[in-house]
Formats: C-alpha cells, structure tokens, sequence
C-alpha cells in the first residue's frame, strides 16, 4: 500500500467530519472510502459534502451518507497513455484497483517516470560472401603489396545475446556445440589455460560485470562464409550496446580480428571481419597503413538480377579455414610464384569490381571461375576429386561459373547460373548428394540493441 493510499483513504464507518479532515490534510481534496479489506466503496470531495449538508445531513454521520459511488478507476498497472488521457480530460487523481477492487494505488498528474529495470543486450552480425581477392587480405602479403577483397553479405546470422548478472559470475552458451562454460568470476577466466573462442573475446573486452552469454548460428560450422567472424563480430558488439563509450565500426571489426586470429589464434586474413561488421557490397582495400572499406552502391536492378542468378550450393563438406590459411602460407613462402597469383587476384578482384557496378553481370559471374581456377592454385588442400566433380557438373548443367567460399577444401559452392537453367544446375548438385540453400542480400551489418528483461 502507498503512502498515498494510507493518507486519502478512510473507513466506511468514519464520520463525514473525519472525511473533512482527511480532504483538507490534503493537496488533492479528494477521500477515498474502503471497507475492512481496502475494496474501494466510494469517492468523497469538497462538494459532496456541501450537498449533502445543504440537504440537511450532519457531519457526525457515517461518510456513506454523502460518499460518490460513480466514480472513475482504473486496474493496477495501467498503461500510462491511459492515465494521461483521464487526467487531460479533468481528472486530478484516479483510484488504481485490484482484481478485487482493493485500493492499490492513488495515480496523480505528478505520477513519477517508471523505474529503470534491468535490461539485456542482443546483436546479430551476417555472414559474408567473397566473390574475389581471398588469400590477399592476408598480412604478410599485403604488408608489400596492394590487395582487395570484393564481397557482401548475406542474410543468415550470428545471434548473440548478453544478459548482466550482479554476482560476477559468468556464464557462456555455444548453442550450435552444444557448449556451455561457468566462471566464478572474469579473473577465473583469464586464468583458464585453454579458451574457447568466446571465452577468448571475453578476455579480450574484459567486462567489469557477471553475465550470461548465448550464441547461435543461422549456418553450419565449416560452411566457409565466414561463421566464425559472424560469432566474434556479434559478440563483441552485444558487449558494445551495453558502453557508454561505443566503438566504432572499425574498432569492432579490429577487435574482432585480434580476439579470433591474434588471441584465439585462428590462422586467416581480415576480410570476414571487416564484411560482417560494415554489411552489404564492399570493396575491401588492404595496405600496410591502413585497411578501407568502400561500400558499394548498386542499383537496384542490378542488386535484384545478381540475388536471382547465384545459388548457394551445401557441399556437406566441413573445412579447417585455418589449417587451410597455414598451409597457403606455407606454400606462399615457399613458391616465389604464389605471390604472383595472388596479385593476379588482385587484378581480376578490381575487374569484378567494374563489372559488378555497371550491371554487367554476364561478365561477372565468368570472372568466378577465373577467381575459382586461381584460388585452386593457391595451395593443393582448396580442392580435390569430389569438389572438383560438384564444380564441373555444375558448369555441365548450364552455370557461367562458380567458387567454393571460403578457404576451400568444403563449405559452400556459389554458383552464377542464368534462372532459366536455375533447376537443372539443382537438380545436378543433387545428384552428387549437395543441397542448394535460399538467401538474400543483407545490407546492413553487424546490429545491436536493448531490451528489458522480461
């Protein structure tokens, strides 16, 4: 029960001279009159209780007598546009009632603002899609020559959600493993000797706060967009919702990068993070004083014809990223020539590029399998027998050209196949046990926001 109730409410069986008292005690002039358990019988002001004595009534009768039975309530817990509305329309103080009846509250025009309550952070980052330019987006390379990446991103997501906790603990879920890790505190965290990734940004963002941590994943594991960077993108930006001081894109993206390739010590280039941090078409530019992202404008004919001519084909074949980015590195110091390719990369990324702006998308889907002859040149481990027979059954049944995603050695196959040949190019992945899957372009990136905890 308020203060408020307890001082504008009176028994039933109280004196009209009590309900005076209580009126002129005060700033609302108004009594509310309760029986026994609180239930709300009537409403007593100022002028009921002239009328009545003008009618002949005594003040030392019950404050029935005189009490108002028409009255307006309302149900506890109102929502506000209600109560404003009543008080627009006269109304000074509105009797807020239980179930059963009982006196709650008194609701006023100087109701205060609702309390702040707990709130959870949630944010979602897409996977990307890389037409051309994978392997140069990789230091050592492009810390003497000049690279390029032309990717986007697509509407399958990581999901991540944080919830603050007031005891310190720390709790994380890894729901596509079926993976879950408790801490008693952060220190015990950054103590554990072997981290999973997440547990790895963690120690990197060092939270002065206890949470639980979920993450899930709209893709399989090894699918080769770039799941991976998804996580660690959408994870790092749940933390960043909840900053007073937000970090920017970049430093999101940058962020990312050091938690999964420095910390956790995923071999890669920088690519996947900077695509699922900024969202959409981009031409990633990488040199050794500063790496750009130009976002890429295309219209939306264009946008729409490419989204009906590429099919994202399910090898059903994990791959090892990695390891793949590890022996490419291999290879690379080794072979004088791998750097070669990689600049012809490069080239044929910028080429993309031009025909990719001007719509002419004829053009840019045969420069996917240039990318794709180039990319399997890279390091023998990005293509064997089995991908190499999905690759030409496909082209057999009417695609312009295609490039495994990713590294290489599984994951997905994207395809650019005229829709008029759309079915049989299906029909012919099929056959060889792959499932083609439907998506759309995203155009945003990663995205976070807050909501009250329910």
């Amino acid at each position: 029960m308020s203060l408020l109730v307890q001082t504008l409410s009176i028994r039933e069986q109280q004196s009209i001279l009590d309900a005076v008292e209580c009126i002129e005690a005060g700033a609302l002039q108004i009594a509310f009159v309760v029986d026994e358990s609180m239930r709300l019988l009537g409403v007593v002001t100022n002028g009921d209780v002239r009328r009545h004595l003008l009618q002949g009534g005594r003040t030392d009768e019950a404050v029935t007598a005189c009490m108002n039975q028409e009255f307006r309530s309302v149900r506890i817990g109102a929502p506000r546009e209600d109560l404003l509305k009543a008080f627009d329309l006269g109304h000074n103080a509105l009797p807020g009632l239980d179930e059963q009846g009982r006196l709650v509250e008194v609701y006023t025009r100087q109701m205060a603002a609702s309390a702040e309550v707990p709130v959870l952070a949630r944010a979602r980052a897409p996977v990307r899609m890389s037409f051309c330019g994978g392997g140069a987006d990789l230091t050592y390379f492009f810390i003497d020559h000049s690279a390029a990446v032309l990717s986007c991103t697509v509407g399958l997501y990581a999901h991540a959600t944080l919830i603050p906790r007031d005891d310190g603990r720390i709790s994380i879920y890894a729901e596509d493993l079926s993976r879950e890790e408790h801490y008693s505190s952060l220190a015990e965290l950054l103590a554990a000797p072997e981290k999973s990734l997440l547990a790895t940004i963690v120690a990197v963002i060092k939270p002065k706060y206890g949470f639980d941590l979920y993450l899930r994943s709209d893709f399989p594991v090894g699918s080769g967009l770039g799941g991976s960077s998804a996580a660690t993108t959408a994870t790092i930006a749940v933390f960043n919702e909840l900053r007073q001081d937000r970090w920017n894109t970049y430093e999101i993206a940058e962020l990312a990068f050091q938690a999964e390739r420095l910390c956790f010590g995923i071999a890669g280039g920088w690519q996947d993070q900077y695509a699922s941090a900024f969202g959409g078409f981009n031409l990633i530019e990488f040199e050794n004083q500063r790496n750009l992202v130009h976002p890429i404008r295309l219209e939306d004919s264009i946008r729409n014809e490419l989204e009906s001519c590429l099919v994202l084909c399910d090898t059903g074949i994990s791959h090892d990223s990695g390891r793949l980015h590890e022996l490419q590195r291999e290879e690379i110091e080794a072979e004088l020539s791998q750097t070669e390719l990689l600049s012809a990369s490069v080239t044929l990324c910028r080429r993309m590029h031009h025909f990719l702006i001007r719509g002419e998308l004829k053009a840019f889907g045969t420069c996917l399998d240039e990318a794709w002859q180039l990319k399997k040149r890279f390091s023998s481990a990005i293509s064997d027998g089995r991908l190499d027979e999905i690759y030409a059954a496909a082209l057999a049944a009417g695609a312009c050209g295609g490039k495994l995603l990713g590294a290489g050695g599984g994951g997905f196959f994207l395809f650019y196949v005229q829709p008029q040949h759309r079915q049989r190019v299906v029909s012919a992945v099929a056959a060889l046990g792959c499932q083609t899957q439907n998506f759309r372009f995203e155009s945003s990136g990663v995205t976070s926001w807050r909501t009250k905890i329910q």
